[in-house]
């Protein structure tokens, strides 16, 4: 049987494709860049220090507490959304970063409702768990947006692989050895990532 013969590629036409990739990775950081996102990524960020250092400093605080957060940081990624439209900077592509993050945190409700071994509805079952319940969610939800940074970071900037890096093995950290201040150091490593994220969107990625 003959075998097919792999058509070369010329010196002048790699060098060609590479440069389309790197116009590509350039106008994607710029899309996220227009998208709002920075700003979403900061309050983002914000949130989730007040509701950590609460969970630190008031843990008695209504678990609904959280809800109210995550309502207010909905509401506000939507209103930095309709800025970044109205923007002279146009991509069709817009709405899908914002979509993507919804997504990817549907799923991680998704994940949590079929792994968890408790009953939210059970109150019983909760307080068996006890404060380490807190403990396991938190880190759960602290990791999935830093899943996403490394994956982002393999096609946009290795910033973002070693923070998402990072701040895993910080969570994994705190929760194994920092038990009694967890929340607090997640305050600092969760949200200050977010924030750290976000001012490096804007300062290099326009």
């Amino acid at each position: 049987m003959e075998q097919e013969q792999v058509p070369s590629i010329s010196r002048d036409e790699a060098r060609a494709s590479l440069e389309e990739i790197d116009r590509i990775i350039l106008l994607t950081r710029q899309t996220i860049a227009r998208a709002g996102s920075a700003p979403i990524v900061i309050m983002w960020g914000v949130i989730w220090m007040i509701g950590y250092a609460d969970m630190q400093f008031f843990p008695q605080t209504p678990r609904w507490f959280w809800v109210v957060l995550d309502l207010v940081g909905i509401a506000g990624s939507i209103r930095f959304g309709r800025w970044a439209r109205k923007s002279p900077t146009k991509n069709p592509n817009n709405g899908r970063i914002g979509l993507s993050w919804l997504i990817l945190f549907a799923f991680g409700g998704i994940w949590l409702s079929l792994l968890s071994p408790w009953d939210f509805l059970n109150a019983n079952q909760l307080a068996k768990y006890g404060p380490d319940l807190d403990h396991k969610i938190a880190a759960f939800w602290a990791t999935i947006p830093m899943f996403a940074y490394i994956l982002m970071g393999l096609w946009l900037d290795r910033f973002f692989i070693w923070l998402g890096a990072l701040v895993t093995i910080g969570t994994l950290a705190g929760y194994y050895l920092i038990h009694d201040y967890f929340f607090l150091w997640m305050a600092i490593i969760g949200g200050g990532s977010l924030v750290v994220g976000g001012l490096f969107i804007r300062k290099n990625w326009k």
